[in-house]
């Protein structure tokens, strides 16, 4: 079966079962029971084929010329589809503005802003930014980012 989407590989499944995910990692990340997280960690690893961390260390393959914001990370994951790798993260953070802190990193290590992708939907926002490898988009609240990493 055909869905009419076609795109470059199969991000659009990834990014729908990451962001399904993200909703419920940050509750089951708290709980004190192993596991419980071991059985979320091997879920996601299986429907994404690519490496998780729920909580605690940034996933194999983190592009180190991206920097994240000090804080908390509670999720990460990665996924190669068609030799093209790319990476979710969200961090906890207690700075007075989490989104402003991680942009400015960005830019700070030569990112630049696309200004035709930001947005502030109620107590979100979001900013892309771009160097000659990466489109980093990062989505904050007052309690931290989220970023998605993709090849540029």
């Amino acid at each position: 079966m055909t869905t009419g989407f076609k795109t470059k590989s199969s991000p659009l499944r990834m990014g729908l079962a990451l962001v399904a995910l993200l909703a419920l990692a940050p509750a089951l990340a708290g709980c004190s029971d192993a596991q419980v997280q071991d059985a979320v960690n091997g879920a996601v690893q299986g429907a994404t084929d690519g490496d998780v961390s729920l909580g605690g260390a940034l996933p194999d393959g983190w592009p180190a010329e991206i920097p994240v914001i000090d804080g908390e990370i509670k999720f990460g994951a990665g996924n190669t589809t068609n030799g093209d790798q790319g990476w979710v993260v969200t961090v906890a953070s207690g700075t007075a503005d989490p989104l402003a802190d991680a942009e400015q990193k960005l830019v700070d290590a030569g990112f630049e802003p696309d200004t035709n992708t930001s947005a502030n939907v109620g107590d979100v926002g979001v900013v892309a930014l771009t160097n000659a490898t990466y489109i980093v988009t990062i989505a904050g609240t007052s309690e931290g980012v989220l970023y998605t990493v993709a090849p540029a």
